[in-house]
């Protein structure tokens, strides 16, 4: 029995492991399931591996060669929040910081799966479209193992992730947007694989399924450590959602866990395409001139959203929006009650969790996983253009008692 085989969302298509395949012949886009009934390790035997995310879920993921080549990927901390937790009115809240990933953002996890499986198909290039997390993951592993690395980003992508990308040593392309539904920086992925023959692999599904296996690593790591009721998730391409409500279901269908949490997706209000599409009930369509400070989650088109919608629908989870400044104070509220500095879109998570409360979907006693999926030096703008002047003194330890001084960014 083939470990996995891969379905098109389009036409039904079905592909066998052994088929060298990024996309369906209908160009429709294919999805990664395992066979469950080849995993012969037991719960015991998985959990209690130590090493690297591919060894621990060899069996869960679409690779089949060892040995793997990894950077170091996932085993973050799931921190207990009490201080944050009761600022925001909840009892148990946990946050899974995957800021302390190698590159400072949960995109390792599914471009170390997609950059080995690129190995196993032969690749001798990789390209990328991002904002900026996904691409910078992808360049740090080519430069570590000698991949020539190409790499597509907004116009308007961060100065500091950049020049993090630059010195990695990728080659980058700001790309111009000639459609306002449609990414740019995929349109010019696309091209490129089209005209180059390059293995792409970006951070969601449409051009590369098993890239979205390894954002499953997240959802099992929490699932193994903690009985959440609810795990919250900052939605962009719809990836990590995807590859949370994959982990958890998979999990339940070996018995290894007795309930899914119920899983939910946060949009910010500038670029909500997946929540207006679960509101509606109908199928995602691209969102126009997508504005909001969380750039990381700022994409127009959900590329890996209908098929998280599939899962949510059985998963019982919800999907909600939040605005810039509920962004915004979710950072702060990181920051200074939990100790951890992530990007904006890394903190809008918490801000879900807030609305979701506020909803009465969260109730004040229940447990809650909060994804923080990227650090705040990814950008240093979101918090530098709001912050006061910092004081000037002499060496003189009276002047402190005398300035009035607020941190409050």
């Amino acid at each position: 029995m083939e470990k996995y085989y891969l379905v098109c969302e389009k036409c039904g298509a079905r592909y066998s492991q052994s088929e060298a395949v990024y996309r369906c012949r209908c160009t429709g886009r294919l999805e990664v399931m395992i066979n469950l009934d080849t995993v012969h390790a037991s719960k015991n035997e998985v959990f209690g591996r130590k090493g690297n995310i591919l060894d621990k879920y060899f069996e869960f993921l679409p690779l089949l060669q060892k040995p793997t080549m990894t950077l170091g990927e996932g085993f973050t901390p799931l921190i207990n929040a009490p201080r944050l937790a009761e600022k925001v009115g909840l009892k148990n809240l946990y946050l899974k910081n995957e800021t302390v990933n190698p590159t400072g953002s949960f995109k390792d996890r599914p471009i170390v799966v997609g950059a080995n499986k690129a190995l196993e198909f032969g690749a001798e290039v990789m390209a990328s479209a991002s904002s900026g997390n996904a691409a910078t993951s992808l360049a740090a592993w080519c430069a570590r193992y000698g991949i020539e690395c190409v790499t597509f980003v907004p116009v308007d992508a961060p100065r500091e992730k950049l020049a993090q990308l630059q010195m990695l040593g990728a080659k980058v392309y700001r790309v111009r947007a000639r459609d306002e539904h449609k990414d740019p920086t995929a349109e010019m992925l696309q091209k490129c694989v089209e005209k180059y023959h390059w293995h792409a692999v970006p951070s969601f599904g449409t051009f590369n399924p098993y890239q979205i296996e390894g954002a499953k690593s997240l959802g099992y790591e929490i699932a193994e450590e903690l009985r959440a009721d609810h795990v919250v998730v900052p939605v962009g391409g719809a990836g990590l959602l995807l590859g949370t409500l994959k982990a958890y279901a998979e999990f339940h269908e070996l018995g290894w866990i007795d309930d899914e949490p119920g899983i939910h997706a946060v949009q910010a209000e500038g670029c909500a395409p997946l929540v207006r599409a679960w509101k509606a009930r109908r199928e995602i369509e691209p969102w126009a001139n997508p504005k909001t400070v969380a750039g990381g989650i700022a994409d127009p088109y959900t590329w890996d959203g209908n098929a998280a919608l599939k899962r949510m629908e059985k998963n019982g989870g919800t999907a909600v929006t939040v605005s810039d400044a509920q962004i915004l104070e979710a950072q702060k509220l990181l920051a200074r009650y939990a100790g951890i500095f992530a990007e904006p879109t890394g903190s809008a998570s918490l801000a879900g969790i807030i609305a979701l409360r506020d909803a009465g979907v969260i109730g004040h006693g229940e447990t809650v996983a909060c994804l923080v999926t990227g650090t705040g030096f990814k950008d240093i703008n979101a918090v530098t253009r709001n912050a006061p002047e910092v004081p000037v003194i002499d060496v003189d330890a009276d002047l402190v008692g005398k300035i009035s001084y607020n941190p409050t960014i």
